[in-house]
């Protein structure tokens, strides 16, 4: 039985922060790994390179699992908006991310 698309109004959101997660994971390693920035989460400062993109792989990993929970079903707008939220934020830190790695890189 196949499942209409419009049935899972979460489902788009979800990917989005699971794919800006991933980009942010490795953004982060590569800047960390080349000394162009420096980790901002007080949470993440001590660990490893490897380790903060393992962390965020593993987070990742979490948020695909929603895909397969009732969650992604769903109609209430307040999640929706939330997740819009979170998904307008995380981009523009990584955007930020971006930016920063590009000055560093080539000016």
């Amino acid at each position: 039985m196949i499942i209409a698309e419009n049935s899972m109004p979460l489902k788009k959101h979800i990917w989005a922060l699971i794919i800006l997660n991933v980009l942010d994971g490795m953004l982060t390693f590569f800047g960390l790994t080349f000394g162009l920035i420096n980790e901002g989460n007080p949470l993440l400062q001590s660990f490893s390179p490897v380790t903060i993109l393992v962390i965020k792989l593993l987070l990742s990993l979490c948020l695909f699992g929603l895909l397969f929970t009732p969650f992604v079903f769903v109609q209430s707008g307040k999640w929706r908006y939330f997740l819009i939220s979170t998904i307008t934020l995380y981009s523009i830190i990584l955007l930020l991310h971006v930016i920063w790695i590009s000055f560093l890189v080539f000016f």
